[in-house]
């Protein structure tokens, strides 16, 4: 094709030159030579600006060639690259998921022996330790009897010397704490308790229990002295005297406690008394509505005002220091009702320093009265 295009180029500047005339062609045939050796020169000057041209095309074209081979290499390797790594990610899930459900599958065995094992361990030392208390249980067992066994015997002994050492002050007064001797201050409660609550022992010595105790204002002696008392009242047997100077002063032990408990025990006590014997009510009336009304005083009961007035028609021999002491009680609840009461129920003749403590107090309750009370002893003294 390149040397068709290059005859043809030369066949038309041969056509173009004009044939030579034989008078000019031997001049001229040396000129001619020359423009067709120009002609060759241009023409493979032509040649080599198109070959130049061509390499310089041939060139572009294997630039961009081989810039689409680097392009479809790229892609083909970019999309190789892209399978081979969605391919290995593939292959890695897969590995992975197996691994992790071996493992998984490990771990659950592992987890499962391990719960038989630490099931069977624990069920082990269970019975083991059941076996071992069970054991020491029974030891503790025995040694608690033991000392249950050397408790009481250590109870008893506290009480027999707590007796002995009571027989040795029998002769000595114990109503003030001041006045214990040392052996008496060594004595434990529970040990004067249990003296109380012998009823085999000799009251004396069951009396001076009680005694140390209510010197020591011990609340503990409450419940068994309203024992006591209400075991007497229960029975109508005579006392003599030596035990009613005992319960006497047991009830003034109560009045000492001045407590709660002890107001209502004696108060339970008094409507006992309104329904017990005659020689019961001779005996414990007085020295019991005294009590009561001294603890009713200190803890301020309103309402000891209504049970001593409920009483006071069962006295049957009151003395003038009684009379006194609950002219007193009633002075200070400024209850003037119950001073008239005893004014003019149970004053006699033979009570002179009663009639004048009631009718001083009266004085600031009820002056009137007493200027009648006055006035009428004074005409009663005219008549004798």
């Amino acid at each position: 094709m390149k040397q068709f295009i290059t005859y043809l180029l030369l066949g038309a500047l041969l056509g173009v030159i004009p044939p030579p005339v034989p008078a000019q062609q031997n001049r001229s045939s040396q000129h001619t030579a020359q423009e067709i050796q120009a002609l060759k020169n241009r023409i493979s000057e032509l040649e080599k600006q198109r070959q130049t041209v061509e390499n310089v095309e041939k060139l572009e074209l294997q630039a961009k060639l081989a810039e689409a081979n680097a392009k479809l290499v790229n892609s083909e390797f970019g999309k190789f690259e892209r399978g081979l790594k969605d391919s290995n990610d593939e292959w890695l899930r897969g590995w992975s998921s197996w691994f992790l459900g071996v493992i998984g599958v490990f771990v659950a065995i592992l987890i499962g022996v391990g719960a038989v094992f630490w099931f069977w361990l624990k069920s082990q030392a269970s019975r083991l330790i059941a076996d071992t208390v069970e054991k020491n249980l029974k030891g503790f067992k025995d040694a608690v009897n033991q000392v249950g066994v050397l408790k009481d015997q250590l109870r008893i002994l506290e009480k027999e010397h707590a007796t002995a050492t009571l027989e040795d002050c029998i002769n000595h007064t114990l109503w003030f704490k001041d006045n214990h001797p040392e052996q008496i201050k060594g004595l434990g409660e529970e040990a004067l308790l249990d003296v109380i609550g012998d009823k085999g022992r000799i009251q004396a010595i069951r009396y001076k229990a009680a005694e140390v105790l209510a010197a020591r204002r011990s609340p503990r002696l409450i419940p068994p002295t309203l024992e006591i008392l209400n075991s007497v009242l229960d029975s109508n047997d005579d006392l003599d005297f030596e035990t009613r100077y005992t319960l006497r002063n047991l009830i003034i032990f109560l009045e000492k406690m001045c407590s709660p408990e002890a107001y209502h025990g004696l108060r339970k006590l008094l409507n006992r008394m309104i329904e017990a014997s005659e020689i019961h009510k001779d005996a414990f009336l007085m020295v019991t509505v005294l009590a009561f009304g001294g603890v009713g005083i200190e803890l301020n009961m309103r309402d000891s005002v209504s049970i001593l007035k409920s009483v006071m028609p069962h006295f049957q021999h009151p003395g003038y220091e009684d009379l006194n002491i609950l002219v007193g009680y009633f002075d200070r609840f400024n209850d003037s009702s119950g001073i008239k009461d005893i004014l003019t129920k149970h004053v006699t003749n033979g009570m002179p320093e009663v009639e004048k403590t009631c009718l001083d107090l009266l004085e600031k309750h009820d002056s009137k009265f007493v200027e009648e009370w006055r006035a009428q002893k004074a005409a009663d003294g005219t008549e004798s």
